[in-house]
C-alpha cells in the first residue's frame, strides 16, 4: 500500500511482511563507509532495499521501519519516474526473503 503525504515530497511504503528489524533508521544519500555500518542493523533484506532506494537518481532519503519504507525525493524528481523503480526493488526483497525462509 502507497500513502501519500500532504508533502508531495514523501510517499510511505506499507508492508506486510517485515522487511528489517524493529527499529526506525534513516539514511540519506551519498552513505559512505558509515552508511555500510548502520545499514549491517537492519538485517540482510532490508540492508538490500536500503542500498537499491538509495541508488536512484532522485532519492534523497529513506527512513526503514518493519513495515515501512518513507521516502522522500528531490524536488526536482517526479514519483512518476522512480515510483516503480522502488516498487520493484521491494518485489525483488521480498522473493529474496521468499527464497532464505525455503
Amino acid at each position: 500500500m502507497i500513502y501519500r503525504h500532504p508533502n508531495p515530497e514523501i510517499r510511505s511504503f506499507l508492508t506486510s511482511a517485515e522487511i528489517s528489524r524493529y527499529r526506525v533508521e534513516r539514511f540519506t544519500a551519498p552513505g559512505g563507509d558509515a552508511l555500510e555500518t548502520q545499514l549491517k542493523t537492519l538485517g540482510t533484506i532490508g540492508a538490500y532495499v536500503v542500498r537499491e532506494l538509495l541508488a536512484i537518481p532522485g532519492v534523497r532519503e529513506v527512513e526503514i521501519k518493519p513495515r515501512e519504507l518513507r521516502i522522500k525525493k528531490e524536488t526536482s524528481v517526479t514519483w512518476d519516474l522512480i515510483e516503480p523503480k522502488i516498487l520493484h526493488a521491494l518485489n525483488t526483497a521480498f522473493r529474496r526473503k521468499e527464497i532464505r525462509l525455503v
